[in-house]
């Protein structure tokens, strides 16, 4: 629950076909009156056997902590193994679970009784009109839906008394060219029937609209039906008979066994749903046109919109991709994801290490979205900003909050997908469009993949990028003490002589005292120990703008424009060097000669005439302590 709302999560597959946004906008509708909120996790693709897809992660974000109740349409996925799965997992977090379609264990059921369906219109064939040459186009070979129905077919001639066998049966595999080639086949073997019964609409119209150009008559020479109802059977001619579940239908039920949960509590059930019959005029009847008042004129014109808006958005989408992959910030990102005006209604929220460029991209993170999550993008907050001159700054989010501002838009249809690369989730997209404008449900895998491609591939880049600085850092700095090697402090020093104008350096050698007693007596371990504290606490007395170096075994040497504090360095390190020891715990004490040297004002040494000045000093302050400590 979320305010004063009630939250119901729909798990559905593939929110762009048709049957799928319909059902999602009559459902907000009805659980709106209800005062419940709608919130959509979608797969683009069907998930395969291996339930672990990136894609599927975006059901991970559904929580008991705002969830009241979970609908899977476990009809549309197509892996009942997957859905069972995610009831399983919801039922364990004390969530209600609703099935369409699939008859899962402890959820409510919605069985869609489709074999039921698809004998009516076969019943009506063979009752009503008298059809006993009649054959079916069946959908995918041993596919489970496509046996369902043809169980109806031979059940339905087995009640009327006539007769079945194999060669009643084709397969158009639920497409138009696989069902045509079926009816060629029947025409060239001389066994086109007098009826023609196919399991899907589709099928029903490609073979309604193949026979007339044939010069076949439907109905009078061949009676076609399809099944499932879509909005193309009013536009064939004539218009095709089918058998369907309206989605207003579909929702009011869903609506009334969610309310009856909220009201009564849950209870794992089976609630059958029968299609019903849609009698148009491909069978032999006329026309219920009080069912759908069809404009086909508005209808192709719709169609010719999205596919030519289909063309336009994917070169404005890939343009964009291309321009992401080059934006040097995540602010600049977000420009130019707002630019064209495609991504409205939109919040992009990514996984806080998909700014990490180190991490790599193609590595298996764990798949849940995890407490620390980057808003890449607010198309509303970027207008918003934009509005008062202010530019809109990607920023960090605690992924509990879902999305920023969700209470600004609870009273919208929130629409989830996940976001990924080579397998790997990215995070997620939101879109909470205002009002029902079917082409926003086009479009959707359209942006995912186009961000999935351009942040892929970004990632790819900056890792890339991060790769090839680790190895220049690998090139030019010491392993041991993080200080500049020799080809790094020579790159380092050209750039402080280039800035040196008519001032001096400081010239700082430093060389440990009794290494060799500490390698032999203690080990090389130890010897390591020593050097690189030396080098670090030579580096902590220096100033930021010092370039330090280890380019002997223990002779290090740091160089920098003088400040006025070099003189001071010697007693500094001393210092440093005793509050090592204090801490170290270490059975010997590291102590170090240092050698300061001062060039003449706009003097620029080479790099050996820097060792040999300082060196020289370095001796001297040797032999002046070991002098100090025999005496």
């Amino acid at each position: 629950m979320i305010g004063k709302y009630k939250i119901a999560a729909l798990c559905i597959c593939r929110i762009q076909d048709r049957e799928c946004f319909e059902l999602i906008h009559e459902l907000d509708g009805q659980l709106g009156n209800i005062g419940c909120r709608l919130f959509v996790y979608n797969c683009i693709s069907r998930p395969d056997k291996n339930s672990s897809s990136a894609e599927t992660a975006v059901f991970d974000l559904i929580d008991p902590s705002f969830c009241d109740v979970v609908i899977i349409q476990s009809d549309r996925f197509g892996n009942y193994d997957f859905c069972k799965a995610l009831a399983q997992k919801y039922r364990e977090m004390g969530l209600p679970v609703i099935s369409l379609g699939e008859n899962i264990s402890d959820c409510i059921n919605f069985e869609y009784r489709r074999g039921d369906g698809f004998a009516d219109i076969v019943s009506h064939m063979v009752k009503y009109h008298g059809y006993t040459n009649i054959h079916m186009i069946a959908g995918v070979k041993g596919e489970y839906y496509s046996d369902e129905r043809i169980m109806a077919f031979r059940n339905v001639l087995s009640e009327n008394n006539i007769p079945f066998d194999d060669s009643m049966v084709s397969y158009g595999d639920y497409w138009s060219v696989p069902a045509i080639d079926a009816v060629k086949k029947l025409i060239k073997e001389n066994r086109l029937p007098r009826a023609i019964v196919c399991a899907n609409d589709q099928m029903a119209v490609a073979v309604t609209n193949y026979l007339q150009d044939q010069g076949i008559s439907v109905p009078d020479d061949v009676a076609i039906t399809g099944f499932d109802g879509i909005e193309t059977i009013y536009s064939a001619d004539p218009t095709v008979s089918s058998s369907g579940i309206y989605p207003l239908t579909n929702a009011k039920e869903i609506c009334h066994a969610v309310n009856t949960i909220f009201s009564e509590g849950y209870a794992a059930k089976n609630i059958p749903l029968f299609p019903e019959l849609i009698i148009n005029e491909s069978c032999g009847c006329k026309s219920e046109k009080h069912r759908m008042k069809f404009n086909s004129s508005a209808s192709y014109n719709e169609l010719m919109n999205k596919f030519y808006r289909f063309q336009d958005e994917n070169i404005i989408l890939s343009n964009v991709s291309e321009r992401i992959q080059q934006c040097k910030s995540f602010a600049d990102i977000a420009d130019e994801m707002r630019k064209d005006d495609l991504m409205y209604a939109m919040t992009c929220v990514i996984k806080s290490e998909c700014i990490d460029e180190s991490v790599n991209p193609e590595e298996k993170i764990q798949m849940r979205f995890r407490n620390k999550m980057f808003v890449l993008y607010d198309s509303d907050d970027i207008d918003l900003k934009k509005s008062v001159g202010e530019k809109f700054i990607p920023y960090n989010m605690d992924g509990r909050d879902i999305i920023p501002n969700m209470n600004g838009f609870i009273g919208r249809c929130l629409i989830f997908t996940a976001l990924s690369y080579l397998g790997v989730p990215m995070g997620y997209t939101c879109y909470h469009f205002s009002s029902y404008i079917p082409s926003n449900y086009y479009k959707i895998p359209q942006t995912v993949n186009m961000l999935n491609n351009a942040l892929g591939g970004l990632r790819n880049l900056r890792h890339q990028h991060y790769l090839l600085n680790k190895v220049d850092e690998i090139s030019r700095i010491d392993a041991l003490t993080g200080l500049f090697n020799r080809h790094g402090f020579l790159i380092e020093y050209e750039n402080i002589l280039r800035g040196l104008g008519s001032n001096s350096l400081a010239v700082i050698m430093c060389d440990l005292d009794g290494l060799k007693a500490i390698n032999d007596k203690y080990g090389h371990d130890n010897g390591d120990f020593a050097i690189k504290n030396t080098a670090q606490a030579l580096k902590r007395v220096c100033p930021p703008n010092a370039a330090c170096t280890r380019f002997g075994g223990d002779e290090i040497m740091a160089v920098f424009p003088c400040c006025g504090t070099e003189n001071n360095i010697r007693g500094m390190l001393y210092k440093e060097l005793d509050c090592v020891n204090e801490r170290s715990g270490k059975p010997y004490k590291i102590a170090a000669s240092v050698g300061i040297y001062i060039t003449q004002n706009g003097e620029k040494p080479s790099f050996d005439e820097l060792i040999r000045y300082s060196d020289k000093l370095m001796y001297e302050e040797k032999k002046r302590r070991k002098t100090l400590r025999t005496n």
